[in-house]
């Protein structure tokens, strides 16, 4: 498993959901969308805090297209898309 992890210099501080935003470029939006799916498909592995702080984040974040989002929307969609993951065949070794 490789250390994909960056180790912030200065005092460790609680994790909290912060009024800031995603800057990425579209051509980007590829890579966000696997991570996302990453997540998603971890979900049940993280802590409840955990999960609890994702969802506030998601919330306040800004998206390309307009409109409202509440925090029982994003649960329900990822308690939903977990139930219909499927999983991903092996790649073959020949």
């Amino acid at each position: 498993m490789n250390n994909y992890r960056h180790s912030p210099a200065g005092p460790a501080q609680a994790p909290r959901a912060i009024a800031k935003t995603l800057k990425y470029k579209l051509d980007q939006e590829y890579l966000l969308r696997r991570l996302a799916s990453a997540l998603v498909l971890q979900w049940d592995e993280l802590p409840d805090n955990l999960q609890d702080l994702i969802i506030d984040q998601a919330v306040l974040v800004e998206d390309r297209e307009a409109g409202a989002v509440e925090a029982r929307d994003i649960e329900n969609f990822v308690r939903g898309a977990k139930v219909s993951a499927l999983g991903k065949p092996a790649p073959r070794t020949d």
